[in-house]
């Protein structure tokens, strides 16, 4: 019998808590790559990767991984070590199993049911000469049969996988593994469902292309990258079949929008977060993380230095040149490239999320990734703190904001302002999926400013860099969007507003939306005749409802006050004004 699992969940509907017994178990999902491991996972690492994710609910939309181990067993490796391919070697295979089965019984540890169970293979294995002695006696051994992808299954799968790690998806995705890079078009609609292309797989990984690499010269090396682009371009303008509304959408625009994954794209990604000037770079996570074409197309002749520094592998530093190659030939391509954005999702993820109905794949990442946290009265915290801010102001950002507004409570109070603050990249929140560098850094400026109490010296640096992520005018609003929340836990302690407890009514007027700097190309902050103007109604009689919505009023015109003092953070005058309406 498998073992019950009993979490407590806030219940928004009902108000309290509930103890939800789990009648589906942990979903596991084994990724066994090996080269192939280098399109499905981490793809320039070549290993064996094991993982069980929890996809019960609340928690099904960011697919939390309660486990994950890795082993360094490379079938790709193990294959092409002399010029000539071989067998997969028996000592090879003997590890292979022995890790096998290691993982089968941490599974019965968790609980997991031989019926969730899956174990995937791609390249490596598919292309392997003694495939089916490898196969038939993983299935002997473990009883487990093996699914064997197809190329362009495998190719689907990846795709997913990043769509799994970025909520707002349109354009190309492209997987570098270890012995091929996939390319296809993808468009994640509103509704959960994923439109994509048929995926285009050229033999170009990370560990292929060294390895080609290493036996040509340099003119070689420059003939090399002349073809691998001929064959982008190719499928840009052929193979892709991209509709016709998203070569539309790339003329409006710069150009393509460009989603990464893989190891070895990760790897440069990694490099660029080390090169930016705001540094130390705050966020130490590359999934979300987005660049210009021109950012992204720098530095591409000389190799890195100090790579230590980068948090990257000595296998993945020896790749670099590969990963260089490859890019230099997308440049060559002629394909028009507005943005690129890095994505840690793969087969892995991919598999996980294609199997989550449309309706859960729709959720907005920030908001499920903080859903477990909810209060009580959700849903009315939400609408106050809406009538209290502008309506261009994203509004799963606010939901976040209410859902996480007194997760730190239990914290000591000097230092709950520098744990939310720390929420969002090594806090609670730091394994979060399918966040952007924006969305982390947003909401951890609105969690910080929420405490309203200073934070220590060694935080302060960080402090300053988050604060350049988002911008002058965004971490103005960020910091107001944090008083207004903080006003409304004063009142609300508890989280909990009944029907006959309604303290206070918000009613707040705003410049144009295209004047407030909240979203890309509106202006920025800081004219002489526009300012915020709240009206805070007082709905109590209780004596100290009225001193906290006073503080309240006098904090925020504080903030407005500020603006020409916070080393150039952008702002407007706020006005307040407190009235008494119809008390209960």
């Amino acid at each position: 019998m498998q073992p019950r699992r009993i979490i407590k969940h806030w219940s928004i509907s009902a108000g309290r808590y509930r103890l939800l017994e789990i009648s589906r178990p942990y979903e596991f999902l084994l990724l066994r790559l090996s080269a192939i491991a280098a399109i499905a996972e981490d793809p320039s690492s070549n290993g064996v990767r094991f993982s069980i994710s929890d996809l019960s609910p609340p928690n099904s939309r960011s697919m939390p991984t309660i486990y994950q181990d890795r082993s360094g067993i490379s079938l790709y490796d193990a294959q092409n070590s002399s010029e000539a391919k071989t067998p997969i070697p028996t000592a090879i295979i003997e590890d292979l199993l022995a890790a096998l089965l290691r993982f089968k019984r941490t599974c019965q540890d968790f609980g997991v049911p031989d019926s969730n169970i899956r174990v995937v293979a791609t390249e490596a294995t598919r292309n392997a000469i003694n495939r089916d002695d490898l196969l038939n006696q993983i299935e002997q051994r473990t009883k487990w049969k093996v699914q064997l992808l197809a190329k362009e299954e495998e190719g689907r799968l990846g795709a997913m996988g990043i769509a799994s790690s970025i909520d707002h998806i349109e354009g190309i995705c492209m997987d570098m593994g270890g012995g091929s890079v996939q390319l296809t078009w993808v468009i994640k609609k509103p509704n959960g469902e994923v439109d994509m292309g048929p995926s285009v797989s050229f033999p170009y990984g990370a560990a292929a292309l060294m390895s080609e690499l290493s036996k040509l010269g340099s003119q070689e090396h420059d003939d090399l990258q002349g073809g691998i682009a001929i064959k982008l371009q190719t499928a840009l303008e052929k193979d892709l079949q991209i509709p016709s509304s998203l070569l539309e959408a790339a003329k409006r625009g710069d150009g393509f929008d460009i989603y990464l994954s893989g190891g070895g794209f990760r790897g440069w990604g990694f490099l660029l977060m080390s090169r930016e000037k705001n540094q130390p770079y705050p966020i130490p996570i590359v999934n979300g993380y987005s660049v210009s074409s021109s950012t992204f197309f720098s530095n591409l002749s000389e190799p890195p230095t100090n790579i230590a520094s980068h948090r990257i592998s000595s296998r993945r530093e020896y790749q670099i040149p590969a990963v260089q190659l490859l890019i230099r030939a997308l440049a060559q391509s002629q394909m028009d490239v507005s943005s690129v954005t890095f994505a840690q999702g793969g087969v892995r993820e991919g598999l996980l999320y294609d199997g989550l109905p449309s309706s859960i794949r729709a959720q907005s990442s920030l908001v499920a990734a903080t859903l477990p946290y909810a209060p009580p009265s959700a849903a009315a915290l939400i609408s106050l703190l809406r009538d209290g801010t502008p309506d261009c102001i994203d509004h799963e950002l606010l939901t976040s904001t209410v859902n996480m507004l007194y997760v730190h409570g239990p914290v000591p109070k000097d230092i709950r302002a520098s744990a939310a603050l720390r929420s969002t990249t090594t806090g609670i929140l730091a394994s979060a999926n399918g966040l952007s560098h924006r969305d982390r850094a947003l909401l951890a400026l609105v969690l910080c400013e929420r405490w309203g109490v200073g934070i220590p010296n060694a935080d302060i640096e960080f402090l300053f860099n988050i604060t350049r992520i988002c911008g002058p005018s965004m971490s103005w609003w960020a910091k107001y969007i944090g008083r207004v929340a903080q006003g409304i836990a004063n009142l609300y302690p508890a989280g909990v507003i009944r029907g006959e407890d309604k303290k206070v009514a918000l009613e707040a007027m705003f410049p144009p939306a295209k004047r407030l700097g909240w979203d890309k190309g509106s202006e920025a902050l800081g004219s002489q005749t526009e300012r915020c103007q709240v009206k805070m109604t007082i709905l109590s009689s209780e004596v100290e409802v009225a001193g906290l919505v006073n503080e309240w009023a006098i904090d925020l015109t504080k903030l407005g006050k500020k603006k020409r003092s916070n080393k150039g953070l952008s702002g407007l005058p706020v006005y307040v004004e407190v009235t008494r309406g119809k008390t209960t």
